[in-house]
């Protein structure tokens, strides 16, 4: 879990109807919808039932029903509740949509029947695939970002969607939802934009690893108004400008799970950036035998193996030069790759 945390960690819950809107997540069906933004403070999978919506324990106990209810049927529903002055409080829930057209999440809102609503905040979705982890978004994604699909492929891999943002932290607890054994089991983090030319957004970015499925799905909410972003990391802005040896491609890999995380090449490598190499079948106990001996903290091993990028595709020989650059509890190795001869 990343060590900054918004505003929203300090005290407890207030229950009044100012902030007028909260933002639950419904990204895995079978658990309690919970909070992740309550107006403009963050929350971690917060109870819902202490949202700021509420007036009352008597309310708080119609949130969850009612996002529940939102999710199943896929629209927007209402809820009128009686207060004690004799008026009455509209509860509006509208379903966020997932990539897939999954319901991820709920905005909730709050107030008089005669008022209009509270406009709900833009939230864009992601969903990984475990095993290839390759990622879908969302059409509401692209619109908080302002960018086209010739911009950002959809599908698109994990160091072509990062290296959209020059921050995304923390980095490594994010990597720990891929692991196929004990995976984290949920992420929270920001990431800022480095758009040229566009306004920067500060990202509050809320995942879940799916239960009994092979996902991983996120709300991305778009938190400026209320955090203006941080100063870009000068460290991934030095790294995706390093020289590149022609011939050559740089990536850096998490040694538990075998995801490349960043990618930095010029042509002939260039596009392998959003592309998912197959491992040659006898060539996968050589790449693994790899991996152990780095995270038994080998300095350096070299690995030649045959990859494709589809079926009907040639196999490529290609070399690897792999170096651990960290000794902590989540090691990662910087590959240096050419073709073979």
């Amino acid at each position: 879990m990343p060590r900054r945390t918004g505003r929203c960690t300090h005290g407890g819950p207030q229950r009044r109807t100012s902030n007028r809107w909260v933002v639950a997540e419904t990204l895995d069906h079978k658990s309690i919808p919970s909070v992740i933004l309550d107006g403009r403070y963050r929350r971690h999978f917060a109870n819902l039932g202490r949202a700021s919506i509420a007036t009352s324990a008597a309310h708080a106990r119609h949130l969850t029903p009612l996002v529940r209810r939102c999710a199943d049927n896929r629209r927007t529903e209402h809820e009128l509740l009686p207060l004690p002055s004799g008026s009455v409080l509209r509860l509006t829930a509208d379903p966020i949509f997932g990539p897939s057209q999954n319901v991820f999440g709920v905005n909730l809102s709050a107030g008089p029947p005669t008022d209009t609503p509270t406009p709900p905040p833009t939230i864009g979705a992601i969903e990984w695939d475990v095993l290839t982890a390759r990622a879908t978004i969302s059409p509401d994604f692209r619109t908080l970002l302002d960018i086209s699909e010739a911009q950002l492929d959809s599908p698109t891999t994990v160091p072509n969607l990062i290296s959209h943002f020059d921050r995304w932290d923390d980095r490594t607890g994010f990597l720990a939802l891929f692991d196929l054994t004990n995976p984290a089991g949920t992420w929270i983090g920001t990431a800022t934009t480095q758009f040229t030319g566009k306004q920067r957004h500060n990202l509050h970015i809320v995942a879940k690893r799916i239960h009994g499925h092979r996902l991983i799905r996120a709300l991305v909410c778009d938190i400026s108004p209320t955090d203006p972003p941080p100063p870009p990391d000068p460290i991934y802005a030095a790294l995706r400008r390093a020289p590149i040896t022609p011939g050559h491609a740089l990536g850096i890999i998490d040694l538990h799970n075998g995801l490349i995380h960043e990618w930095i090449a010029d042509e002939p490598f260039a596009h392998w950036r959003n592309s998912t190499p197959q491992l040659h079948p006898d060539d996968i106990p050589v790449v693994a035998t790899a991996r152990t001996r780095l995270l038994s903290k080998t300095s350096t091993t070299t690995i030649t193996a045959r990859i494709r990028f589809d079926r009907a595709s040639r196999w490529i020989l290609v070399q690897a030069v792999c170096t651990r650059i960290t000794d902590d509890d989540r090691p990662q190795a910087l590959i240096d790759v050419t073709f073979s001869r």
